[in-house]
């Protein structure tokens, strides 16, 4: 199994979205793939057409005693999708409890599945700052750590000074993905430039733009990718799928 954890540097970048359209991505290239939202405000959701009034979720679940897998939801585009789930405020509080007692915390919940050879699993979890221990040793089992970045002055102040977003690279050594790309804006190419010249070899060679086609998407519960397959997000995002895919040949290839 491929296991693939997604953050973002911080709020708004893109994250869920980048996430929610690979898994789109690698079905289309006829890869067997399921995402998990690790998010407390489920929105994920938005989409894969699942409705809103559904408030079942792997955290649900959980909280029963039962497999995140029994939360599992297929959408309308044949995409396996298990969604948070919406907690109220004293199962939040029942949750974060529970969550106290495990040894390694959201690991326990989602263990590597070495069975699953040729399957992808692509886990969106909260952003930097949000990552306590509960998730580190989920971080650790990753095959791969992506962290979205936006090119403004926000993530790159961020980058620079962040306390908390140094531990994750030093603990992680995520790669990044830059979302958000407006070529005719100078502040935005410039930026893009610096972010990709600093991050160096971990920063992905793709740039992903900035399209309305994105919010039209989400609002019609679709992944972009369905809605709208020729827009400059849906190129990026299969670029971002091949690049992954040839990735992982290339390691295989070594390891053999």
């Amino acid at each position: 199994m491929k296991r693939i954890i997604i953050t973002g540097i911080r709020g708004g970048v893109g994250a869920t979205t980048v996430a929610a359209n690979l898994i789109q991505a690698l079905k289309l290239n006829d890869e067997s793939v399921h995402i998990i939202d690790v998010r407390p405000e489920n929105l994920m959701r938005f989409h894969f057409a699942m409705d809103l009034s559904v408030q079942d979720g792997w955290a649900k679940r959980w909280l029963n005693d039962e497999s995140w897998k029994n939360a599992a939801y297929i959408s309308p585009n044949s995409l396996s999708f298990i969604p948070y789930g919406g907690l109220t405020l004293d199962e939040r509080l029942i949750f974060e409890q529970k969550l106290m007692s495990t040894s390694q915390g959201l690991l326990d919940i989602f263990p590597i599945q070495p069975e699953l050879e040729n399957m992808w699993q692509i886990i969106l979890l909260p952003t930097v700052h949000e990552l306590n221990e509960h998730y580190d040793e989920l971080l650790a089992s990753a095959d791969m750590v992506l962290c979205i970045a936006k090119p403004d002055i926000q993530n790159y102040a961020y980058i620079q000074q962040n306390v908390f977003f140094r531990r994750f690279v030093e603990r992680y050594q995520p790669y990044y993905l830059i979302n958000g790309y407006q070529p005719q804006s100078d502040n935005s190419v410039d930026l893009s430039l610096v972010l990709k010249y600093e991050l160096d070899k971990q920063c992905l060679p793709m740039f992903l733009h900035f399209d309305t086609a994105v919010p039209d998407a989400c609002s019609q519960l679709n992944p972009v990718l369905n809605y709208a397959p020729h827009s400059q997000i849906s190129q990026g995002i299969n670029e971002l799928s091949f690049w992954l895919l040839s990735h992982f040949s290339a390691k295989e290839v070594e390891g053999k």
